[in-house]
Formats: C-alpha cells, sequence, structure tokens
C-alpha cells in the first residue's frame, strides 16, 4: 500500500483532481487512524497498527500534490474488531481535512458497516449515485446517506469531513461531441505536426518563428491559398487559428488583420471560418499543453470575443464555451454568458508618494459579495503590503481595462462599481493595482 500511495502521489501531478478509495477494515490506535492491509496481523493492537496503513499518509500525499480538489472514499468499519485489544479505539480518531479535501466514510463514528452482495452498503448507494448528471459532490453524498440509512434500516448513518472551497461534479452530463472534434495533439500543440503534405505546414512553422520577417507574409499567403485552405484538415485550421493570434501581438500585417476580422475571417467560407476562430479563441485560454493559463493572453480578445458574440460566430462560442466549462474557479465570464458586475473596494494610503497627491490602495475585488482577489499562489485572499508584491499605478480607466483584461470579458457585459469612503469620480486619483495576483472564485 506504501508503494502504491507513493505512485499515486507521482501520478496526481499530472491532474486537478483526486481521488482516494478505500474499502476494509479500519480503525484508531495511538490517535492515530489505520486503514487494515490483507497482511494485518490482528495478534494484538500494535501488531495490528504496525502492520497497518495510516490514513494519514494518504491524506498528506494527496495535500502535497498540486490538485485542487481531494477526494477520500472509505468504506470501512469506524468500530474495533480485535478480540480483547484495550489499545484500539472504536471508531476512528479526528480527522483534518486539508484545504480542498472531502473525506467520505460509510458509517458514523463507532458504527459497524453493513454489506450488501459483493459490496458494503456504502458503495454500493455510491455506484447507485454518483452518475447522476449535475449534482454537486455533497448533494451525492447526501443521497448515498438517505440510502443507506434506508438499507441498513436505519442503523448506518454515513459521514463526511469537508473542507471544499468550491463545486464539484462527478457527471456533469455535457455532450462531449464537441470537445472530440480535433485531435489530442491540436489541444496540446507545443509539438504539433501538420498531415505529410499539408499546404498549411509552413504557414504554421512561419508564425511560430516568433519573427514578424517571417509573420507578417503569411496573411498575404493565406489570400492566395484560399482553395488549399478549404481542402484543409481541420486540425491544421485549428492550429492555425491558435499561430494567428499568437503572432497577432507581434506581426503588423496579423494585428490588422484582427482589427477587420469579421470581413476577414468571411472571405475563407463558413467551415474554414469556424476552425479559424475556434483556435483563436481556444488561444486566449489556454497554453501549448492544453493548461489554462496563468495569465490570459488577451492582446486581441475583444475582436475575438466579438466575432463569438455575432451570428456567424455562433458555433466557435459554443464550442469555446464547452471549453471552459469545467473552469468556474478562473474563468468567471463564457462567451454569451450573464453580464457579471464588480465591485472594487479601496483604502486610502497614508503612505508617503511625493506629489502624486491622495494614493489608494485595492482592499479586495468583488463578485457577488466574494472577494475575488488572491495572492499570486492562489492560496490565500489579497492584502495590501508594500512588501512583496509588485504594485503598478493606474487611474480608474486604466483599471478597469486591467481588470476587463484579466477577466476576458467586453465593456458591455461587465459593471464596475466602486465602494469606499473616498470615490474616485475621475481619473484624477492613482491607483496601486497589484500586478502579481489572482482572480479566483474560491482558494486553490
Amino acid at each position: 500500500m506504501a508503494t502504491e500511495i507513493s505512485d499515486y502521489e507521482t501520478v496526481l501531478a499530472g491532474y486537478d483532481v483526486g481521488l482516494f478509495f478505500f474499502a476494509g477494515h479500519g480503525f484508531q490506535f495511538g490517535g492515530l487512524n489505520y486503514l487494515a492491509a490483507t497482511d494485518t496481523s490482528f495478534a494484538d493492537d500494535r501488531s495490528a497498527a504496525y502492520t497497518s496503513f495510516r490514513l494519514d499518509d494518504a491524506i498528506e500525499a494527496m495535500n502535497r500534490s498540486n490538485v485542487s480538489i481531494k477526494i477520500l472514499i472509505i468504506d470501512a468499519c469506524r468500530i474495533s474488531s480485535v478480540g480483547g485489544s484495550r489499545g484500539i479505539g472504536t471508531g476512528f480518531a479526528p480527522i483534518f481535512a486539508p484545504r480542498g479535501t472531502i473525506i467520505a466514510f460509510a458509517t458514523s463514528p463507532g458504527q459497524t458497516a453493513k454489506e450488501k452482495g459483493e459490496h458494503g452498503l456504502f458503495t454500493a448507494a455510491i455506484l447507485e449515485h454518483i452518475m447522476v448528471p449535475n449534482i454537486t459532490i455533497e448533494n451525492m453524498f447526501k443521497r448515498v446517506r438517505n440510502t443507506v440509512y434506508i438499507m441498513s434500516d436505519s442503523t448506518q448513518v454515513t459521514w463526511e469531513h469537508t473542507s471544499l472551497m468550491g463545486d464539484f461534479v462527478f457527471n456533469k452530463g455535457k455532450a462531449k461531441i464537441e470537445n472530440n472534434i480535433y485531435h489530442a495533439d491540436a489541444f496540446r500543440d507545443e509539438f504539433y505536426e501538420c498531415e505529410m503534405g499539408s499546404k498549411i505546414y509552413d504557414l504554421i512553422c512561419d508564425l511560430k518563428t516568433h519573427n514578424y520577417n517571417y509573420q507578417n507574409p503569411v496573411i498575404h499567403k493565406m489570400g492566395k491559398m484560399k482553395a488549399d485552405l478549404m481542402k484543409a484538415d481541420i486540425n491544421d485550421l485549428f492550429v492555425l487559428g491558435r499561430n494567428l493570434y499568437q503572432a497577432s501581438g507581434n506581426a503588423f500585417s496579423i494585428t490588422n488583420f484582427f482589427d477587420d476580422l469579421h470581413s476577414n475571417l468571411n472571405n475563407y467560407g463558413k467551415d474554414v471560418r469556424r476552425h479559424l476562430l475556434n483556435g483563436m479563441s481556444y488561444e486566449i485560454y489556454f497554453d501549448s499543453k492544453a493548461h489554462l493559463r496563468r495569465k490570459f493572453k488577451t492582446h486581441k480578445y475583444e475582436e475575438v470575443l466579438s466575432e463569438l458574440l455575432s451570428g456567424e460566430g455562433n458555433e466557435s462560442r459554443k464550442f469555446i464555451c464547452n471549453q471552459l466549462e469545467d473552469f468556474e474557479q478562473k474563468v468567471f465570464y463564457v462567451p454569451g454568458g450573464e453580464k457579471i458586475n464588480i465591485t472594487v473596494a479601496f483604502n486610502e494610503c497614508f503612505e508617503e508618494y511625493g506629489k502624486e497627491g491622495t494614493v489608494y490602495c485595492i482592499e479586495g475585488i468583488y463578485m457577488e459579495g466574494q472577494n475575488i482577489l488572491y495572492t499570486e499562489d492562489g492560496t490565500e485572499l489579497y492584502q495590501y503590503s508594500e512588501a512583496g508584491y509588485f504594485h503598478k499605478k493606474m487611474n480608474t480607466t486604466e483599471l478597469e481595462d486591467f481588470i476587463r483584461e484579466n477577466l476576458v470579458v467586453t465593456r458591455r457585459n461587465i459593471t464596475i462599481d466602486y465602494t469606499y469612503d473616498y470615490s474616485p469620480k475621475t481619473d484624477d486619483i492613482t491607483i496601486l493595482v497589484p500586478m502579481n495576483q489572482q482572480l479566483l472564485r474560491y482558494a486553490n
């Protein structure tokens, strides 16, 4: 078990959610909780403890990982089965659930867990409810508790310890077809290779150089290759769109292409524009490893969002919304979604700032009454301090642009209000805005 947990901890590095499931016998000894192994000796209390696996070791292994949601499901009796042993407690010792963790037990403290067929009642109930679409994990375990209570003739009550900061759903019940129209290598395009003989290969290679002398001619080449683009592989078009967006912050001809994106995309026909636009929108949010970006790429985001919200961009809007559905912690606005309302709270800074007059520092940025301004690692709410943070001086117009870019939202889809004693009615004030920060719905 120790070897498996060590391997599991290594595997967790590639995931956002980790789950540990155990079915068997559990007990406490000396204030610690243990899971019995197939070779655990129950000759006496110390033998049982020394030949079992500490539950805390599994919890700590998950806590050391970067997964944001940690789920432990323990289908075990919580009462000693060691005859005559006085050292082993009748039930698990108190459990500490680190932030972002839920630990679910088959029974309340001191209860035995009943079985049904090849499973315990707890596991059987989980299998019954885990695939119900679109219910949070807490509500799923409530259904499990009701089922177990009824099936055990009111003698077994399941139990959870939780410190989850956000919602988790096992089965979102959404169609995955749209997600799978492209090859995995197109989503993870770091080492993407076009199909043999592809006419688009040279275009993508030129865009990937990050050299505007090679990037600028791509738009002209595309204009001469309309027929080839219409026959191109959809993965090539998707990756071409990604790289066009990447280059639009560097090469002037591509920047000009995005300045009139609607007309320019319409030159290539419905299917080509769709796959190019899919790639452009995906590049805003996701990096070359298909991971959500720490900081979104926003140099031409308003042009892309405007196109997504047009009639011709509807299919691409559905595509990117589908991609973003699992990232509610960091993605506050999806194209076409509800308008969001932000409130910025200021404090007056009393440090000396020369001749600039009154300087304000940000106390918090609020959405639906919740502060969404976190530190750089996303583990704690941001608190103003001159030491440890890089701040940039802005006026209110610059601050609002900064917030919109961080949230990837257009002007018409956000309202920004202020709450503080010193209301900035004009741009004639200075605001210290933290640069190494994150806007999150809940902590990492």
